[in-house]
């Protein structure tokens, strides 16, 4: 294997430990901009592993359509099938360490070493978008003297200021909550 692969795997590898040990709280924090960039990293990965297989397989461009039409339309097609593939398996990948992260997240959950306790919304704000503005609330919680705070989406402004949230986190991972309804 050489040195460019072992390095897509590598990196292939450790996004999705990064995730399975620290995406637990996706369902409260908007990460768009740290996505976005796994997304890139797995799809560069992907790529560097596969390309020299798939040249292999596609074939180089044979040009124009009119010169050789069924060797045009076998490129295309090839070419839309690997793209479809790395595709695939970045979105699985990702998808899948984000499950595996929310599962480590209730199983710990719903071991003993938990405790409850009240949150705050401490402000709510709106955050500027392409087209719009997205509500959104921040939660803030102290546990031995230091502050946890996590910014989460307000639709219909359900949260308002000083408004008081029950919160179950686990004492191993005091920044892994869940609110209790």
């Amino acid at each position: 294997m050489s040195r460019g692969k072992k390095v897509s795997v590598f990196i292939i590898l450790l996004i999705v430990i990064i995730i399975f040990f620290f995406g637990y709280n996706t369902d409260y924090e908007d990460r768009a901009t740290s996505s976005f960039i796994i997304v890139l990293l797995l799809l560069f990965s992907y790529m560097g592993l596969t390309m020299s297989q798939a040249e292999k397989i596609i074939g180089k461009n044979p040009g124009k359509f009119l010169h050789f039409p069924l060797r045009k339309i076998r490129y295309i097609i090839l070419s839309t099938l690997y793209t479809i593939i790395i595709i695939f398996l970045v979105a699985t990948t990702f998808s899948l360490s984000l499950r595996l992260s929310k599962n480590r997240k209730n199983t710990i959950l719903s071991s003993s070493e938990t405790k409850n306790m009240t949150g705050f919304i401490i402000r709510t704000d709106s955050i500027k978008q392409r087209y719009g503005k997205k509500p959104v609330a921040y939660l803030n919680y102290r546990i031995d003297n230091k502050n946890y705070e996590f910014e989460f989406d307000n639709q219909n402004e359900k949260f308002k200021i000083h408004q008081k949230i029950k919160l179950k986190y686990s004492l191993e991972h005091p920044d892994m909550f869940e609110i209790i309804k």
